[in-house]
């Protein structure tokens, strides 16, 4: 079961890296189901061995943390892009910063 989950978790290092991030829910599942079955394992061998599936587990952990991250300031600068024709961010005499809405714009047309 450990080899199983240290395949399991490089498989999931190599999705990250990869960005597939798709795969990564079919990970979840599968880690959850191995580390319930190694919970009671009491072996000294195995409980060695479980301290580098951790370190690995860690990495992977800091790897998914930093692509949420990246993610979130994607969806924050989309956000600002898309806002560039309806918003203006600007300051006020006081330095205030303050926001200014247009209207949706429309076009007129002429015959």
């Amino acid at each position: 079961m450990i080899d199983d989950l240290e395949d399991l978790l490089v498989a999931e290092h190599r999705a990250i890296q990869a960005g597939d991030l798709a795969a990564l829910a079919a990970f979840v599942r599968r880690k959850t189901a191995l580390v319930e079955a190694l919970a009671g394992i009491e072996d000294r061998l195995a409980t060695s061995r479980l301290a580098g599936v951790r370190e690995r587990a860690e990495t992977n952990r800091r790897l998914l943390a930093s692509v949420l991250s990246g993610v979130k300031a994607a969806r924050a600068r989309y956000d600002l892009v898309r806002q560039a024709g309806t918003r203006l961010e600007t300051y006020d005499q006081s330095g205030r910063r303050q926001s200014v809405a247009f209207g949706a714009g429309t076009v007129e047309r002429r015959a």
